[in-house]
Formats: structure tokens, sequence, C-alpha cells
């Protein structure tokens, strides 16, 4: 902003201190064009190429400026990504054809380092799979919603560098396509968006095990309660019934007494618990007790 000569480019060309003043404190992802002169089209805006997973305001935003005879940015600070070496990024752009092909340039390095990126969300990723059958509890469910939550970041961040793709070719046409740099950009962004999109449908499948599981270990404790409150009915039915205190009751009397109860009781109990093995109610939880049981025996 300093130089001379930009400070009078700035005065030959309106549009451009126009975008200065523009995206001086954007910090969102933000587009515009102008096609109203033919040969002179312009494209700006502003873009979220970095995004912290655990601070909503710890991002980065690159502004740009693209005409086919000049391209500005924002300061962007390569030495901070190694995924953006400023030496061999700038060698790159020294051979490029075109100001758009710098632009596509520098947007290939940004999106190189979002893969970088996501490689090591993918390492995360495999773990949290294996945790999934091995350790399926709250702390593992807390961890799919956080996977899930950061690859929304990456959707969101992507969808950035898509939309200037496709404005690249809309607003400076289909002659584009035959820049080198724009092919492997591009390519590199569908590269970015089918991992996206195959990672997002794994976490969506995990959601589904876990809410199958969550299902299946509810309806089983349900279950689980039901039958033994329901075992334990004539232990409390008959003992509500001889635990009354009117004065003629002639069980008070026999010599047995006390033995015929634990066996009416244990009678009771048993024929009810046959009635529920008949219909099958009790099967699913026996042996599932049985084969941990035996699993058990194995490890050890």
């Amino acid at each position: 902003m300093e130089a001379a000569d930009f400070r009078q480019l700035l005065t030959d060309n309106p549009k451009l201190q126009q975008w200065i003043d523009q995206s001086k404190n954007l910090t969102v992802n933000i587009l515009h064009a102008d096609t109203s002169q033919l040969g002179k089209e312009v494209l700006w805006g502003s873009l979220i190429y970095k995004q912290s997973r655990h601070a909503r305001d710890a991002q980065d935003v690159f502004h740009f400026y693209v005409s086919p005879e000049l391209l500005v940015t924002s300061t962007l600070d390569f030495e901070e990504d190694l995924d953006m070496p400023r030496h061999l990024m700038i060698q790159q752009m020294e051979t490029a054809e075109s100001t758009i092909e710098v632009m596509m340039i520098l947007l290939g390095g940004m999106v190189g380092s979002v893969l970088h990126k996501i490689d090591g969300f993918e390492e995360r990723l495999h773990q949290l799979l294996w945790n999934i059958k091995e350790h399926n509890n709250r702390k593992t469910l807390e961890s799919i919603e956080e996977v899930r939550h950061e690859i929304l970041l990456w959707k969101h961040l992507i969808m950035g560098f898509r939309e200037i793709s496709m404005a690249v070719e809309e607003i400076f046409g289909e002659d584009v396509h035959d820049g080198r740099e724009y092919k492997r950009t591009a390519k590199r962004i569908d590269r970015c968006v089918m991992l996206v999109e195959s990672y997002e449908d794994e976490i969506n499948n995990m959601v589904d095990m876990e809410n199958v599981v969550a299902n299946y270990r509810g309806n089983e404790i349900v279950k689980t309660l039901t039958v033994l409150t329901t075992l334990f009915t004539p232990v409390m039915a008959w003992g509500a019934l001889w635990g009354m205190n009117f004065e003629v009751m002639p069980e008070l009397d026999w010599s047995l007494g006390y033995v015929a109860a634990i066996l009416v009781i244990g009678v009771s109990t048993f024929l009810l618990y046959l009635y529920f093995k008949q219909k099958g109610w009790t099967g699913d939880i026996l042996r599932s007790i049985d084969n941990k049981g035996k699993e058990k025996q194995r490890q050890d």
C-alpha cells in the first residue's frame, strides 16, 4: 500500500480502491464480479482458506482482485504453512501464462494445504471407527459429534474454493479450461469434495450405527427390567396376602405354613418363567448373558 506505483494504480482503477475499502474488515466468503466490458472482466472477493476446529474466530481470510491484466491480493504468509512453501509457489507463478493462472496457483496451494489437514482428519476418523467396535460408550458418541462438526467445517471451507473455480470459468470464459494450473487446481478441488463427501457418508453411517446400538441396548434394558419385575410379582403378591393382619387367617395355624408359602411362591415364579420362555420373551437376554460368559472364558 505504501508503494507509489500501487497508489497510482488505485487512482487509475476506482474499482480496485472500492475492493480494498470493502474487504478490510470482511471475515466471510464473498464474491463479486463485473462483466460489463468485454475483455475487461473483473472478479473480486474474500475467501476463508483456514478455519480452526476449536475456535470460531481463529481463521485466515484471503482477499483477491483479478482481471485479465491485473492480480492483487492481500498479504499471504506462506511461511506459516509448510504445505505452501513460498519459494516453490513463486517459482511456479513466474512460469504462469496469465493472471488467472497465477490466481489458480495460489488457490491450488491453499487446497493442497487443506488436503494435507484432511489426511490428519482421516487418521482420527479411522481410530474412531475402531473405537465404536471396541469401546462403544458415551465418550465415543461425543467423539462422533466432534468429528461430525469438523466435517461440516471442511465442507464450508471447500465450498468457497469450488465457488471461485466455477466463477473464474463464468467470468473469464471457457478458455480458462486450457490453462494447466486451472485444470490442476480444479482437479484438486474435486478431490477435496470427493473426500469430504465420502467421510461425511462414513460419519452418517457411524451415527446410524450408534443409534441402532443405543436403541437396542435401551430395549434390552427395558425388557430385562420388565421380565425381572414380572418374575418377582408372585413374591410380592403372596407376601402381601400373607402379610395381612386379619384375625381369621387359617394359614397362621398351619405347622408347615412357612414351607408351604415358600413352595407356593417358588412354583408360581417358576410357572411364570416357563410361560415367558415359551413365548420367547427371555431368550435374547439369556443368550446374551451366555455368550458374554463364553467369550470371557475364551479370553481367559
